[in-house]
């Protein structure tokens, strides 16, 4: 099969790579900006993806354009799509899934979310049988280095930071990462495949830049390891999704989770919990899981993405303890204080906003 990659980055040098070692996946064509493309094979014209001679376009571009541009483009002319995009896909994924139908051809996105892991492959699998209850994890490398190197090393968050940056686990400009903002897309992706539902928006997510070397001190004095998760539930047509640091006992799973690695757990009534652990970024890791799509299309194995569900969002339907940091008195019904430390329990997040109110630069973060 041919292929037309849309992008040149970390990821599209690792899907090269990988194509490199199968005879049956060729690239011919590959996109990229306008200052990029005098390179043999590189272009920037729009119509490589419809080329006659390409089977499949893989897109592994950043942001909305021009990525959204091509894949519309590719699944109108009737070829298969596979992308890592997470962004593209968290907005636009049901009118994609209407051009392939229409089209009679399929989209792919098993790279958008947690990297090498298979765990929208796993949703997908699991659905078929019974109702996904929810699930929880680690959705951002980059968060979860800085989260660890702050633990195991004492370093202040500025300097984890600089150092997930020279690694090149952050961007210059770390903000998606680190405001949650990275995993909230994922988060989108995974409630529709999770509960074949159609797009939900979430609350604005809860990062880690807030922080500090006392709170993870705090941490280590109760037996917790900080960590930043994305925790979702489904129950009676309703989904509700927490994305935010949580203070965590130092045995479960997630806490151990170590450097710049994702974990997830999967849960529903057969089976309780699936754990998955791996890299959820990362050139090979990301550009394998693209890699895997294409021969599922290769063997015409692709898993069929459904959303006919129409759940609505509960923000009530989790209830979590809470930790606040805040150098303000807070207007809050809480469990306990000491100092500038403000305990709460079994709340939902509408607390994140009602404190947020009071302080914008409040910690707030989940206690288990």
């Amino acid at each position: 099969m041919n292929i037309t990659l849309c992008g040149y980055g970390v990821v599209g040098k690792g899907v090269e790579k990988l194509c490199e070692l199968t005879n049956d996946l060729n690239i011919q064509y590959i996109y990229v900006r306008k200052e990029k493309e005098d390179l043999p094979r590189f272009s920037n014209e729009e119509h490589i993806v419809e080329d006659p001679s390409i089977d499949i376009v893989m897109e592994c571009m950043n942001g909305l354009e021009p990525a959204n541009t091509l894949i519309r483009k590719a699944l109108k002319a009737k070829k298969h799509v596979i992308t890592s995009n997470k962004a593209v896909i968290a907005t636009y994924l049901e009118d994609y899934l209407d051009l392939a139908k229409d089209n009679d051809t399929t989209i792919q996105i098993e790279a958008c979310v947690a990297g090498g892991i298979p765990f929208l492959d796993a949703l997908l699998k699991l659905q078929r049988l019974e109702p996904i209850q929810g699930y929880e994890g680690i959705f951002n490398g980059t968060s979860n280095y800085i989260l660890d190197q702050m633990t195991k090393n004492a370093l202040d968050y500025e300097v984890a930071l600089k150092n997930a940056q020279d690694l090149g686990y952050a961007e210059k400009d770390p903000t998606n990462d680190v405001e949650g903002i990275d995993v909230y897309y994922k988060a989108v992706i995974s409630n529709m495949l999770a509960y074949k539902n159609k797009k939900l928006e979430l609350p604005k997510p809860v990062g880690i830049s807030k922080i500090s070397n006392n709170d993870i001190a705090l941490a280590k004095e109760n037996g917790k390891i900080i960590r930043h998760l994305a925790i979702s539930v489904c129950k009676d047509e309703k989904v509700c999704t927490i994305i935010a640091p949580a203070f965590l006992d130092n045995g479960t799973f997630l806490a151990n989770v170590e450097n710049n690695y994702n974990a997830q757990t999967i849960h529903a009534h057969s089976f309780e919990t699936l754990g998955y652990l791996g890299q959820g970024a990362g050139q090979l890791a990301t550009a394998q899981a693209m890699m895997q799509n294409a021969i599922d299309t290769l063997e015409n194995k692709e898993r069929t993405i459904i959303l006919t569900n129409t759940y609505t969002y509960d923000e009530t339907l989790i209830k979590e303890n809470w930790i606040i940091r805040s150098n303000k008195e807070l207007t809050i019904n809480y469990t306990k204080k000491d100092g500038s430390y403000y305990w709460i329990e079994q709340m939902d997040q509408t607390i994140i906003q009602k404190i947020k109110k009071q302080d914008t630069d409040a910690m707030i973060a989940i206690w288990r």
